[in-house]
C-alpha cells in the first residue's frame, strides 16, 4: 500500500506542470533544447527577462538607501551596525548604535565598536560630509570610541512616554475641547512648518541635517502636525527618522511660547497619547521650558541621549584661531571646559 502511494507521488510531482517567467536561470532546460533557432530565441527572451527585473530591483535600491555593516570573525557574524541618510541630499548620514551578537570572540566590544563605525565612515559616498551617532549619556565606550574618530559631543536630549498620564483623565479633556488649530501638515501650511523647525534648531545642527520640505514629508504621519495660531506656527509634532524601529516623535515648541498655552498644549500631548499609546516624545535638554512641563503634565522620562557629530563645519571651528580684536576674557572662556564632561577618545594605536 505505502509502495503504490509513493508511486502515485512520484507520478502526481512528475506530471505537476508550472508556470513561471522565462529567466536567465532557466539555462539548464535551454541545454536540452535540440532546435537551434528556437534555443537562441529562449536564450535572448531569457536575459532579456533577467535585465527586466534588474531594473525593478535596482530602482527599489535607489529608494532604499540603508546599509548594513557586518563584522566578521572565521565564519560568523560577531556584530553589525545600520547606516542611512538623514535628509535626501544625503549629505548627513546616521550610524546607528553598534549590536554584538557573538560574545565569544577575540575583540573586546569597544574594538569591535571601533572598526563597525571605521568602516561605515569610509564606505560612504562624495556626498556625505557628516555623519551622526546617538547614544545613551551613560554609554562611556560608544561615546569615547566615537570620539576616537572625530565625533564631537553635540545636544543632548531626553525621551518621554505617557504610561503616567490617567486615561479617564484624557479622555474627558478630548471630549471637553478639541483643539482645531492643531493640523495637519500638508502642501499649504508645509514651508511654514520647515521655517518653524529649522528656526528653532541650532546653527550647527541645522547646516548638519540640513533638511528641506522633502525631508519634512517624510516625517509627517497621521500623529505628526503642527499647531497654527494667527497664521504662525508654535508647535509641532513630527515622526523622527533618527529612530527606524521605534515611535519617536520629535516635540518642538516656539522659543516664543506663552505660558498661557499651556492648557492647549496639554490636550494635543494628550490626544497624541490616546492616538499611539507606544510612542515616545523627544525634547532637547537646554529647553527647560518644556521639559519641566512634560513633567508637571506627569510624562515619564525614559531616557536621555547624546548627539555625537562627525563633520567639517566642526573641524573648521576647531582649527580658527583668535582673532586679534578679541577680549583675554573671551579667549580664557573658550579654554575653560562647558557643560557635562564626556568620556574623552583614547589615543589612536598605530602598528
Amino acid at each position: 500500500m505505502k509502495q503504490n502511494r509513493s508511486k502515485f507521488l512520484k507520478f502526481e510531482n512528475e506530471t505537476k506542470v508550472t508556470y513561471e517567467e522565462l529567466h536567465i536561470r532557466h539555462i539548464n532546460l535551454l541545454i536540452d533544447i535540440k532546435n537551434k533557432d528556437l534555443n537562441n530565441w529562449f536564450l535572448k527572451m531569457a536575459i532579456i527577462n533577467t535585465f527586466d527585473d534588474l531594473k525593478i530591483f535596482l530602482n527599489n535600491l535607489r529608494k532604499n538607501k540603508n546599509k548594513c555593516i557586518i563584522a566578521i570573525n572565521g565564519k560568523k557574524i560577531i556584530g553589525y551596525l545600520n547606516i542611512f541618510p538623514l535628509n535626501t541630499k544625503e549629505t548627513c548620514l546616521k550610524i546607528s548604535k553598534p549590536k554584538l551578537i557573538n560574545k565569544n570572540c577575540s575583540l573586546t566590544r569597544r574594538e569591535l565598536t571601533l572598526g563597525l563605525i571605521k568602516k561605515s565612515i569610509s564606505i560612504t559616498g562624495i556626498k556625505t560630509s557628516s555623519w551622526l551617532i546617538n547614544s545613551e549619556i551613560n554609554n562611556n565606550d560608544l561615546i569615547s570610541t566615537a570620539r576616537q574618530l572625530g565625533f564631537q559631543p553635540s545636544e543632548e536630549i531626553k525621551l518621554w512616554n505617557g504610561n503616567n498620564l490617567n486615561s479617564s483623565m484624557k479622555e474627558s479633556i478630548l471630549g471637553d475641547n478639541l483643539i482645531n488649530e492643531f493640523q495637519e501638515i500638508n502642501k499649504e501650511n508645509l514651508i511654514k512648518v520647515v521655517n518653524f523647525i529649522r528656526s528653532n534648531q541650532s546653527p550647527l545642527i541645522r547646516n548638519i541635517l540640513d533638511f528641506d520640505q522633502k525631508d519634512i514629508l517624510k516625517r509627517n504621519n497621521s500623529n505628526s502636525g503642527a499647531l497654527i495660531f494667527n497664521n504662525s506656527v508654535l508647535c509641532t509634532i513630527l515622526k523622527d527618522i533618527n529612530y527606524q524601529n521605534q515611535e519617536i516623535y520629535t516635540l518642538t515648541i516656539s522659543r516664543y511660547w506663552d505660558n498661557r498655552l499651556n492648557p492647549i498644549l496639554n490636550e494635543i500631548i494628550n490626544r497624541f497619547f490616546v492616538r499611539s499609546p507606544f510612542s515616545i516624545l523627544k525634547t532637547y535638554k537646554d529647553n527647560f521650558q518644556i521639559n519641566s512641563f512634560l513633567e508637571e503634565c506627569e510624562l515619564q522620562e525614559v531616557s536621555q541621549e547624546i548627539i555625537l557629530l562627525r563633520n567639517t563645519i566642526i573641524k573648521n571651528e576647531a582649527k580658527q584661531i583668535n582673532k586679534i580684536n578679541q577680549s583675554i576674557e573671551s579667549i580664557f572662556q573658550k579654554l575653560n571646559p562647558q557643560g557635562t564632561p564626556y568620556p574623552s577618545p583614547l589615543p589612536l594605536k598605530y602598528k
